[in-house]
C-alpha cells in the first residue's frame, strides 16, 4: 500500500506539472478527474483511440501510474430520459478511455432520482446498471461507486452507495465482479458508521481507497443541529476525527494493495497553490507512519 493523490484539488494545472510534482514528492500513482472540470483532457478522444502516446509517454516519463478515474456527478437514475441517456454515453466514453489507457479503475456514483427515497432507486439502479457493469467486464476496468453522500450539496448531486446496508443491495442486485467500492472513510465517519468493520465486509470490493478526514464541529451541533450538514467538514488525514490507524490496520489486514489516494477538500488548507501542496504533503506524512 503506497500513497497517492487524486487532482480534483487543483484542476487548473497541466497534466505534465500535476505528474512532475507528485513524483518530486514521493507519491506512488495520481488519480484522475474524468469531469468537464478537467479541461486538459478530452476523454472522447481517448476511448476513439486519439491522443494516447501524449498521456501514456507523460505516465511513462515519470513512472507513475494513473490509478484510477473519477466522474461522480453523472445523472444515471434522473427521471429525466435525456439526463440517463447521457449518463449511458459518458460512462460508456471513460470506460473505453481507461480501456485503452490500461486504466484499471473508473470511479462513479450511483445517481438518484430524488423524488424517491434511496431504497425506492434501488430497482432502477438494477435496470440501469447490469449493461453498465457487463460493459466494464468485457472492456476489463472495474467500476467502483464513491461512498460520498453528497448531503452538503443537496439536491443537485446524488447517490444511493452511502453505507453498508446499502452497497449488500448494491452488489446482490448487480453481482458482476466487476462493480465494487472507491471507499473514502470521510463519508462514513460523521454518519456513525464504523469504517474498520466496513472495510473486512466489503474486502473483495475495496478496488480504490480515498484518503480524506472528517471534523466534527461540536459547536455547530449544539446551535444548528445535524439537517444543516454544517457540523462537519472535511479535513487533510490527519485533522479530523478518522482514525487513520485503524483504518489502515484494516487494509492491511484484508491484504489490500492498491493506492491510498488523498483527496483534498480541506478548507484550511486551501486558497492558493502553495496552500494546497503543504496541505497534500501534511496528508501525505500522516499516512506513512501507518505503512
Amino acid at each position: 500500500m503506497k500513497v497517492g493523490i487524486y487532482n480534483s484539488c487543483l484542476l487548473h494545472w497541466e497534466v505534465e506539472r500535476t505528474f512532475q510534482w507528485a513524483k518530486e514528492h514521493g507519491f506512488a500513482g495520481v488519480e484522475l478527474h474524468a469531469g468537464p472540470r478537467y479541461k486538459h483532457l478530452n476523454w472522447r478522444q481517448l476511448a476513439e483511440g486519439k491522443d494516447l502516446d501524449r498521456l501514456l509517454s507523460i505516465q511513462d516519463r515519470y513512472e507513475l501510474p494513473i490509478t484510477g478515474l473519477m466522474f461522480g456527478a453523472i445523472p444515471f437514475l434522473s427521471p429525466n430520459p435525456a439526463d440517463r441517456s447521457e449518463a449511458r454515453e459518458m460512462i460508456a466514453v471513460l470506460l473505453r478511455a481507461a480501456h485503452r489507457l490500461g486504466i484499471p479503475i473508473v470511479s462513479t456514483f450511483t445517481g438518484r432520482d430524488p423524488s424517491k427515497t434511496l431504497e425506492a432507486n434501488l430497482e432502477p439502479y438494477a435496470e440501469v446498471f447490469t449493461p453498465i457493469a457487463e460493459e466494464a467486464e468485457k472492456l476489463g476496468v472495474k467500476l467502483a461507486f464513491e461512498n460520498c453522500p453528497m448531503y452538503e450539496f443537496w439536491p443537485p448531486v446524488h447517490n444511493i452507495a452511502v453505507s453498508p446496508v446499502l452497497w449488500r443491495s448494491l452488489f446482490e442486485l448487480v453481482p458482476s465482479p466487476a462493480l465494487g467500492l472507491n471507499l473514502d472513510p470521510s463519508h462514513l465517519v460523521w454518519q456513525g458508521i464504523d469504517y474498520a468493520h466496513a472495510v473486512h465486509e466489503f474486502k473483495d470490493r475495496i478496488f480504490l481507497a480515498q484518503a480524506k478526514d472528517t471534523e466534527v464541529l461540536p459547536s455547530v451541533l449544539r446551535e444548528e443541529g445535524m439537517l444543516t450538514c454544517r457540523w462537519w467538514r472535511h479535513r487533510i488525514p490527519g485533522q479530523g476525527d478518522v482514525d487513520w490507524g485503524r483504518f489502515i490496520t484494516a487494509l492491511q489486514e484484508v491484504n489490500y494493495g492498491g493506492i491510498l489516494s488523498i483527496e483534498h477538500e480541506d478548507p484550511v488548507w486551501s486558497g492558493s497553490d502553495e496552500r494546497i501542496q503543504q496541505g497534500l504533503l501534511h496528508a501525505k506524512r500522516h499516512l506513512e507512519q501507518y505503512l
